[in-house]
């Protein structure tokens, strides 16, 4: 009978917990106001599986996203006067084609940096290639090195590039590299150990610290910038290991290196993410000096992320660019799960004529994330768009090419993570040769890839077809 009870009184205290879990959780994520879908996923896992998903809620929700969101506009409006008077001489150049002119239109209210003109742009598909050229400009620096890097692999790329820096600290360089604290997780204090030594500084951009309040890893810094004396730039779709450069599996990735006026809003990026990590101020005349121009080319240098409190620059101005179109879409991307807007947006288009293509990977490193895109895969068909997959090697590369005019190269992934969750960097491009130049590798994939067929889709598996269809509805979570 004593044993009875105990059991029942373990059994009731338990359901009494899982009730007050669901009341305390439910309501917060209510109030959070994020997407429907997210919302409701969120709703079912806390309510079916309560335990799992008070924990899953505590690592993965963004619970606060506001307190990170307040923090982020602090640091941003404690450098906007001195960015003021770096952006006063700043025009936007007048340009003929409406896609470009509506997207100038755009971007001037979206709060970030105007289309700088004056630019050049070096394309760098090789990771050999870039690494080696990147190494070469670190090994020149005279003044500083800024780097902000989501992942960094202790391996052969990584000591190399580490090297590179402690050579450059040594010389008297000024060596700041910021980390993300989860995607650069492998490399460790003892790791960085030799450039610490050497007098260059390393931060952890939004530190996990477990049972702490400020646990979380869910909003990363995704970004991908390396500034050189503030007159030369990189960023791109790169981290840093040996896999990008190519020495651990068949790989296809997009580095660009660039020179002119642009400089300075990757500068900008990193002062506001180093300040957000270490509350130290680089915005002086030492880290933006004057950049002539180097080039024909008119480029814009935007950043995104969770501290957006109204618009996600990079998520809306390929929206709009989208429903913009009249020739045709070509979208590189290694994660696809487009939110509701997006796949409507690419739907619409295919449907008005427009020639929309999708180049994805074959195979991925999250399979879950690999089916959650598949299952958009019919509706897209249906449509018009066309889908190819790539086998022999994962596309890692973030591009789009809109009307052979407008394109982009950066961090960002066309996924729901990199719109809503994650900081992440674009480097856009007004320009019919580099579209060109992106059009003919995306074709050149394409003819390497496998069309995806309606028929092929009818035919798969009734398990495969499971297997999407709960990646589906967690879409929203990835």
């Amino acid at each position: 009978m004593l044993h009875f009870l105990r059991v029942n009184w373990l059994g009731s205290g338990l359901v009494l917990l899982d009730l007050l879990i669901i009341l305390l959780l439910v309501p917060r994520i209510i109030l959070q106001k994020r997407e429907s879908g997210a919302t409701l996923a969120w709703i079912l896992t806390i309510v079916f599986i309560p335990f799992l998903g008070l924990l899953a809620f505590w690592v993965f929700g963004t619970t606060r996203i506001r307190m990170r969101r307040r923090r982020r506009q602090r640091v941003e409006q404690k450098l906007a006067h001195s960015m003021e008077r770096i952006r006063r001489q700043q025009k936007i150049p007048r340009v003929e084609e409406p896609l470009v002119r509506a997207i100038f239109k755009l971007t001037s209210r979206l709060g970030g940096p105007a289309p700088r003109p004056g630019c050049s742009v070096s394309w760098y598909r090789d990771g050999g290639r870039a690494f080696d050229v990147l190494e070469e400009a670190i090994d020149r620096a005279r003044h500083h090195v800024h780097l902000c890097y989501y992942i960094w692999e202790p391996d052969h790329t990584g000591t190399r590039m580490r090297d590179a820096l402690v050579r450059a600290a040594k010389r008297g360089v000024e060596v700041r590299l910021l980390l993300d604290d989860v995607g650069s997780l492998a490399a460790g204090r003892r790791f960085f150990a030799p450039l610490h030594e050497a007098g260059g500084r390393v931060a952890r951009f939004l530190p996990v610290l477990p049972f702490r309040r400020r646990l979380t890893i869910n909003n990363r810094n995704h970004r991908k910038i390396v500034i050189v004396d503030g007159r030369k730039g990189f960023t791109g779709s790169m981290n840093v290991g040996d896999v990008y450069a190519g020495l651990a599996e068949p790989w296809q990735d997009l580095h660009v290196e660039v020179q002119g006026p642009v400089v300075q809003d990757l500068q900008e990026v990193f002062c506001q993410d180093w300040y957000h990590a270490t509350s130290e101020d680089l915005v002086t005349a030492d880290y933006f000096p004057a950049v002539p121009a180097a080039g024909d080319l008119c480029t814009q240098f935007l950043a995104s992320g969770p501290a957006d409190e109204r618009w996600r620059s990079i998520h809306t101005l390929l929206f709009a660019a989208f429903n913009m179109a009249v020739e045709r879409i070509w979208i590189e991307t290694p994660y696809f799960v487009p939110d509701t807007p997006v796949a409507m947006a690419l739907q619409t288009a295919a449907l008005r004529g427009v020639d929309v293509r999708l180049l994805l990977p074959g195979r991925s490193d999250h399979p879950l994330v690999l089916r959650a895109g598949r299952s958009f895969f019919d509706e897209l068909l249906a449509a018009g768009v066309r889908i190819f997959e790539l086998h022999n090697r994962l596309p890692h590369a973030k591009t789009a090419v809109i009307d052979s005019i407008f394109c982009t190269v950066g961090s960002a992934n066309m996924d729901q993570r990199s719109f809503r969750l994650n900081f992440e960097a674009n480097l856009f491009l007004f320009d019919r040769r580099i579209a060109s130049h992106l059009e003919k590798d995306f074709l050149q994939f394409c003819r390497e890839a496998t069309e995806v067929s309606r028929s092929r889709r009818q035919r798969l598996p009734l398990r495969e077809r499971f297997a999407e269809g709960v990646a589906f509805i967690l879409a929203p979570l990835l």
